[in-house]
């Protein structure tokens, strides 16, 4: 029996947005060292970055919280967890916006997150010890969503 390689990155901001490019320039890397193909390392690389970006933007507290970021790579699936220690959100819960009104007539906002629910294959979140906990997975084989 093959056993199946794992390999995982991990970075912790607490900087604010100051630290978002270096994470996002890590991700980058960390997705072309294991071979992740370009289409769901774009995907992937979008939903980092809106979910780190709504923490720095509306999980803000006192003080900027503190983001912890682990991509666990396995042949043909990512998997990522991003923990914060900011204000409690379900981005689950949010309701999708609508799409069927004109760009003039739609509120600014929740664009992102429907991206990131459209581009995950699972996406699951939930509140611990005071820290939200997003955990979404990538399936990038044959015959899965781009």
């Amino acid at each position: 029996m093959t056993a199946v390689v794992e390999t995982e990155f991990s970075c912790t901001l607490s900087d604010g947005n100051a630290g978002l490019q270096a994470l996002l320039d890590g991700a980058e890397r960390f997705f072309v060292d294991v071979g992740v193909p370009d289409h769901a390392a774009a995907q992937l690389l979008v939903a980092l970055d809106e979910v780190v970006s709504n923490i720095f933007v509306h999980g803000v507290r006192e003080g900027e919280p503190t983001v912890d970021v682990r991509l666990l790579h396995r042949p043909g699936r990512l998997v990522g967890e991003v923990v914060d220690d900011g204000m409690a959100f379900d981005p689950l819960a949010a309701a999708p916006p609508d799409t069927s009104l004109s760009i003039d007539d739609r509120p600014i906002g929740g664009l992102g997150l429907h991206i990131v629910r459209a581009t995950m294959d699972d996406i699951r979140y939930d509140r611990d010890h005071g820290q939200n906990r997003l955990r979404f997975h990538k399936d990038y084989g044959l015959g899965n969503r781009t």
